[in-house]
């Protein structure tokens, strides 16, 4: 098992629950008779969000919970007239009424819905039975609303066939491509987000006493569900931090910018908090520490992560991409994906709504356009030389999509003057615990350089941290806080924001055996120093690299080689090699998030996105958050053609 990928997993599990001679019926039976109290707290949570959302439940006892919205790009990336609508319903029981229906019913104001939509209803069971304890039996609805009218707001319920209806929301389509010159607007992205809450059964006072959590009980131990492992003295998290629910708080402060969509660059639920792509196995959905050669797993996470995001999920879309701990080998095979191998992603394509015009085979690979910025979600995974459970599963298909892609964006579509990339491992980051991922920069550094991809969102290194331009793997120029970019000839700005709610890493250490710098190298002055923050406003203790080296070069981080090691928990890993760096222009190891401000402009004028970085709660602040950083690309509207070679 130590050499298995995350696809075949899903067929070890399948196999597995085929010798032992269970149906998943029985299973299902048999769990839920003995785990009711999971079920019910699962429902109390997504009633509890159904109520104050003004939703109004039916005879069924089924409640509405966790809608969320996607985008529904054509083969190109042009965004259809249509809107993708995902939710869960949940019950007291863990099952549905077997006639039941789903519809999303669409109008132009609140209460008059003169279109419906009928909707798939999906049931994603887990395959291990966990005695006392939960089994993965959750439901989801999926429907695409179509017809609509670019730039338009439109109003819609979900509605199911008993009379349950969910409360009033909203969205607005994306503006008409080619009419008018799109208005302004702002997005905004982060990553590594996680929960911080758990759910509760009031009938058993769950929580009262976290040192007697047991699954005896039917309580949740501390961290299956709040993640909070955070260390004391941590000044925004910990015992005595200024906010101890940062997942949540990212979540809310988003809404304060009205993006017109979020990006969220993988680590989305923690669903499984081990992230090695081994095996999944939802039998220690109640313990903390993973049996070797498998993955701890507990689904019922996604339900907490799902209402968390609802206030803000369900009026603008999320455009996911998966990360390590995405890889969820449970599943299987799904409707979606076919004959194809799952990946660990069989759960995710059924929760979420992936945009299918990528490969097939790599369902969180795809691309969208907004106004005149073009998008595109690489699965990084397939990619690592880190974490390698999943390298390579495409064979090379994801790479030469992703070629062909920016090709055709940068010589036919004079609409597109920006692209963005999103994806989890880091291609550049200095942190002490993954730094920059070797496979991953081996691959998109040309082909970004070649077809000046502009911005490449990361996560992964739960923190904030921001490059200098580069090109073809150099820096080019300094651009430190304020400065305006011209990626036609600086190159691409990297920037890391694992900062979404995930207890926080920390920088590199000074150059020691544990953190050595390449050979040949030595370290004099503010390098011999462990690695500082650097952003707006910071004051190194003891005034300017009196105590840490807070300037751009670190001479001791490093990057991952492909040299194939197997991890004592059984899961494949690279080498690091140390390495130099220039190019690390802001530093900030707390919670933070991007919101970007794009102003399209007639062809032939000055265009521009400001990349803003927001600080959650900065310490001493007394704003709920403080921008850190900012720096505006520019460029020629309607000029981001670029010539090839015969």
């Amino acid at each position: 098992m130590a050499n298995v990928k995350a696809d075949e997993s899903s067929e070890w599990n399948a196999r597995l629950l085929a010798r032992e001679q269970v149906s998943r019926r029985s299973l299902l039976r048999a769990v839920m008779a003995g785990a009711g109290g999971y079920a019910y707290a699962q429902f109390h949570l997504a009633n509890a969000a159904f109520a104050a959302g003004g939703g109004t439940a039916g005879p069924a006892g089924v409640v509405v919970s966790g809608r969320h919205l996607s985008f529904v790009p054509a083969t190109d990336g042009t965004l259809k007239p249509a809107m993708a609508v995902t939710a869960q319903l949940v019950s007291t029981t863990g099952s549905l009424p077997a006639a039941i229906r789903a519809y999303v019913d669409v109008g132009s104001v609140p209460g008059r819905y003169g279109t419906h939509f009928e909707a798939d209803i999906r049931h994603l069971t887990g395959q291990y039975a966990i005695p006392g304890g939960p089994v993965g039996s959750q439901f989801y609805l999926k429907a695409t609303v179509r017809g609509l009218r670019p730039g338009t707001v439109y109003h819609y319920r979900i509605r199911l066939s008993d009379g349950t209806v969910s409360g009033d929301s909203h969205f607005s389509t994306a503006p008409a491509r080619g009419t008018t010159v799109p208005a302004p607007f702002t997005f905004t992205a982060f990553a590594d987000v996680g929960t911080n809450t758990a759910p509760t059964d009031p009938r058993f006072a769950w929580g009262q006493n976290p040192a007697s959590v047991t699954a005896k009980n039917g309580t949740w131990p501390p961290g299956v569900f709040d993640n909070n492992s955070y260390l004391p003295d941590d000044p925004v998290a910990g015992a005595n931090g200024t906010d101890k629910r940062p997942a949540l708080t990212q979540t809310m402060l988003l809404a304060t910018q009205q993006p017109v969509f979020t990006l969220l660059a993988g680590d989305i639920c923690y669903a499984n908090p081990s992230g090695s792509g081994l095996p999944a196995d939802d039998t220690t959905a109640l313990t903390r520490i993973a049996p070797k050669k498998k993955n701890l797993y507990n689904p019922y996470v996604w339900d907490v992560f799902l209402n968390q995001i609802e206030p803000l999920a369900s009026t603008t879309p999320w455009m996911f991409t998966t990360g390590n701990h995405d890889m969820e080998p449970l599943y299987g095979k799904t409707r979606f994906l076919g004959d194809s191998p799952s990946h660990g992603y069989g759960g995710l394509v059924e929760r979420l709504d992936f945009p299918s015009n990528g490969p097939h085979t790599c369902p969180s690979v795809y691309r969208f356009v907004y106004a005149n910025v073009g998008f595109i979600s690489v699965d990084a995974n397939e990619l690592s030389t880190e974490l390698q459970t999943n390298t390579g599963y495409s064979g090379g298909v994801q790479a030469k999509w992703l070629k062909r892609s920016l090709r055709e964006w940068r010589t036919s579509r004079a609409d597109i003057d920006f692209v963005v990339a999103f994806l989890h491992h880091c291609a550049y980051s200095t942190t002490n615990s993954h730094a920059s991922d070797g496979g991953v920069r081996d691959v998109i550094d040309p082909l970004f350089s070649e077809y000046q991809v502009d911005l490449v969102v990361q996560g992964h290194n739960h923190l904030l941290e921001r490059t200098d331009p580069i090109r073809y793997g150099r820096r080019t120029r300094h651009a430190p806080d304020g400065a305006t970019i011209s990626p036609v000839t600086d190159g691409v700005t990297y920037l890391c924001v694992g900062s979404g709610g995930r207890p926080r890493y920390p920088f590199r250490a000074a150059p020691s055996k544990a953190a050595p710098p390449p050979k040949g190298v030595k370290p004099s002055g503010p390098q011999l120093l462990p690695a500082g923050q650097r952003y707006r406003g910071y004051q190194p203790p003891g005034g300017p690299n009196a105590a840490e080296n807070n300037t751009e070069n670190i001479v001791n981080s490093y990057v991952w080689s492909a040299d194939r090691k197997i991890r004592p928990a059984g899961h494949p890993t690279g080498t690091r090699v140390p390495e130099t760096v220039d190019w690390s222009q802001v530093r900030y190891d707390a919670y933070a998030f991007l919101a970007v401000d794009v102003t399209p402009a007639a062809a032939g004028a000055r265009t521009t996105m400001t990349v803003r970085s927001l600080a959650d709660a900065l310490p001493g602040s007394k704003q709920p958050f403080t921008e850190i950083d900012r720096i505006t690309l520019t460029r020629v509207a309607g000029r981001g053609l670029i010539a090839q070679p015969d």
